[in-house]
């Protein structure tokens, strides 16, 4: 009774000061500006160490010899349940996929380790050729094990990287939008954008925006490449730490030619979601436009027609300034329970209140037929349409009001983005 109370006394106080330790690393490195991957790397380690010193303060019983099932009936479940953790701990974070599969690897290199700790014991050496057997095939076993799986890692070529370097600069003479586009890809591969930045589901870091949920192509071309060559100069929401201000190189404008340029804007112009709001700030701690104050002002200037840059566009006139509608059948937005139109074959039964991103973005940019509600996103950039959608809602949801925020919405998969292609979501024949 007493080593099982004595147990317990250990195991609360290493989950304990695990929970702790883990805490810190998280809530400590935010506070200094670390990635949410590395956080989440120190308190994956931290969880690690948390069972190994499980499995040294398990009480002892009396030593005798197992066998090998013996040995493996306990390891092997926890190093398989284990292993599942790890690999979907590592996915929520934001890890890429080979780090998940390297993260595992090493769990299973531990489950060895633990089995042959618990072997047989071996017998004394009587000569020196016998230890020097022993440590020589104990090294070789380790390296088998570390080459063995590293192998299946991806692998630097160097014939590939100076293919990389030796390939002539990017030329858009004779190029069709489509080509352009994938040239522009291949700008952004191949000065490792990826390494810092997501492209929805694609990338290896959150160190910078993700540029497919903040829909990067909504922006002007000559705001993207200002980002691109004076990346100091405005800096994305959720990215002014002082650690996150430097992180982008300013030497693109000597890299890049001005094919290359103008590439890989193409590229970025393609960064768009017709189903969600634009979503700002660092994994982890993301919000919407719904919820954005900067947002709201903004979008405020475009439906009251005073945004210079959707002139001749002015919500205010049939929705009224205040909310109150000042045309027979436009959308009052105060009431949260209105229903969606029954004049659009799309026609969904939600309220107001519950109307999904898609819908909004789909009745301003589309319009609803034989009513004044033109096709805005014909006419005026969807960039400045999210914005006032954003404030539209306000009349029903004051931000002042809210005690949550919106949640964020999830990335769209590969076969998602392909879909809004095929069925023309975008208004943009390029696209």
């Amino acid at each position: 009774m007493k080593e099982e109370k004595s147990f317990g006394k250990k195991l609360v106080t290493i989950v304990g000061g695990a929970a702790v330790l883990a805490s810190a690393f998280w809530f400590g490195g935010g506070a200094v500006g670390l990635p949410g991957g590395i956080r989440g790397g120190l308190a994956g380690l931290v969880f690690m160490a948390m069972i190994y010193a499980i499995l040294l303060a398990l009480p002892k019983g009396e030593l005798k010899e197992k066998t090998f099932f013996q040995n493996i009936r306990f390891k092997l479940p926890v190093a398989i349940v284990l292993g599942v953790i790890i690999w979907f701990t590592a996915g929520a974070f934001g890890f890429p996929v080979w780090w998940q599969i390297e993260f595992v690897a090493f769990a299973m290199v531990g489950l060895l380790y633990f089995i042959i700790l618990d072997m047989r014991a071996l017998k004394v050496e009587k000569s020196a050729a016998d230890w020097s057997f022993r440590l020589i095939a104990t090294y070789a076993l380790a390296s088998v094990l570390f080459i063995t799986i590293t192998a299946q890692l991806p692998q630097f070529d160097p014939a590939y990287e100076l293919e990389k370097l030796n390939k002539p600069p990017v030329k858009l003479s004779g190029l069709a939008g489509p080509e352009v586009i994938a040239a522009g890809r291949e700008v952004f591969e191949n000065n490792k954008c990826f390494n810092c930045h997501k492209v929805f589901w694609e990338g290896n870091s959150d160190r910078g925006p993700n540029l497919g949920t903040k829909q990067i192509g909504l922006y002007p071309e000559d705001y993207i490449k200002e980002q691109i060559l004076e990346p100091r100069k405005i800096q994305s929401p959720g990215f002014d730490d002082p650690k996150s201000k430097k992180a982008m190189p300013t030497y693109y404008g000597e890299d890049l030619s001005d094919d290359e340029l103008d590439a890989l804007v193409a590229y970025l112009k393609t960064m768009r979601d017709p189903t969600h709001i634009p979503v700002e700030g660092k994994f982890g701690e993301q919000w919407t436009w719904w919820d954005d104050p900067k947002i709201l002002e903004e979008g405020q200037k475009v439906f009251e027609g005073l945004e210079p840059a959707t002139e001749g566009l002015n919500c205010a006139v049939c929705h009224g300034k205040d909310g109150i509608p000042m045309m027979t059948g436009a959308l009052d937005f105060r009431n949260e329970n209105n229903p969606d139109t029954d004049k659009m074959p799309d026609h969904i039964d939600a309220k107001l209140k519950d109307w999904p991103d898609a819908l909004w973005y789909r009745r301003v940019t589309r319009g609803v037929d034989n009513t004044p509600m033109a096709p805005w996103g014909t006419i005026f950039p969807h960039l400045y349409l999210w914005k006032a959608e954003a404030y539209a809602r306000t009349f029903h949801d004051p931000l002042d009001k809210r005690t949550e925020k919106r949640p964020v919405p999830p990335v769209p998969t590969k076969e998602e983005i392909e879909s809004w292609k095929k069925e023309g979501m975008f208004l943009d024949p390029l696209l």
